[in-house]
């Protein structure tokens, strides 16, 4: 039911602020106008940040991962946090958060998205999910959303994702930014069971837990911008994709197997509301047969 009554606002509800994108348009006219190469004020803290549950990163990923380390060399600080990195960076910045949410979550990826909005809050830089590499340093990156907003004081950019809303496999921000202050404090709100493994995870602090955080998130007079970064820009520009998403069960593909199958099929949305009353009825007319066989037996 909570699942249906977040779609429905979605669906129904405008957004606090409409949203501002990073097109590949801006990235060519600062690249062509050489603005990338003047003296901007650095709000962004040059630290890339990635995580997993030792130090040593699995054979798969050493490619995208050693990209991430040679290409942002020179500009960037590189932190690789382990779970026990993790769990003493959480307990000592989040105690509260740490006690009565953070330990209680049943997998192991909530933990690790929520350490995202926790660490980008208190330190800033970029987060990028290690099955993602990059073709150039995200330097320049920076440092157009920096141009682009020259007279914000907190930048965020997130890139967009399917099948809806925006990832947190790529996230840049400054420190002390008020959307990630939101997503941290609304963290037990959403800390629920909601039947599937990948809904819980999606929703409890995952990509969809950003998304409606975002969608509602008020950019008041410019000081706090958060920016959607095209997937042009994105995917083709910056960085490229390995196998990833580890977390996935069969219940996730079940649930973007329905997904597609209504983008294929749109007009079978009109019989969802009459889907609730078939399963009543048939579960009462078995309840109905169970006792009549349980009488004549």
């Amino acid at each position: 039911m909570l699942i249906i009554c977040t779609i429905i606002y979605l669906i129904f509800f405008r957004r606090r602020s409409p949203r501002v994108f990073l097109t590949a348009a801006d990235v060519d006219k600062f690249q062509m106008q050489n603005n990338v190469n003047k003296t901007f004020h650095q709000r962004i803290p040059r630290i890339i940040h990635q995580t997993w549950k030792d130090e040593h990163v699995p054979e798969r990923w050493n490619r995208s991962v050693e990209s991430i380390r040679q290409l942002n060399a020179d500009q960037f600080e590189y932190r690789l946090w382990t779970d026990a990195d993790i769990h003493t960076f959480v307990r000592q910045e989040e105690p509260y958060l740490y006690q009565h949410t953070f330990v209680k979550y049943s997998h192991d990826i909530q933990r690790v998205d929520a350490f995202r909005y926790i660490v980008l809050h208190r330190l800033g830089g970029l987060y990028i999910d290690m099955d993602n590499g990059c073709y150039q340093s995200f330097e320049s990156l920076l440092r157009i959303l920096e141009a682009v907003d020259s007279d914000s004081p907190h930048l965020a950019a997130f890139p967009r994702t399917s099948p809806i809303g925006i990832s947190n496999g790529f996230m840049i921000s400054t420190k002390g930014h008020p959307l990630f202050k939101n997503l941290i404090s609304r963290l037990p709100l959403f800390n629920h069971n909601y039947l599937i493994d990948y809904l819980t995870v999606m929703m409890s602090a995952g990509p969809l837990y950003l998304s409606i955080n975002e969608f509602y998130f008020h950019q008041f007079s410019k000081q706090a911008v958060v920016r959607i970064v095209d997937e042009i820009v994105y995917s083709s520009m910056y960085t490229w994709h390995t196998p990833g998403n580890s977390w996935h069960g069969r219940d996730a593909q079940v649930v973007l197997y329905i997904y597609h199958w209504f983008r294929k099929h749109p007009w079978a949305i009109y019989f969802c509301p009459i889907l609730p009353i078939i399963f009543i009825v048939v579960f009462v007319l078995c309840r109905r047969r169970l006792r009549y066989r349980r009488k004549i037996s």
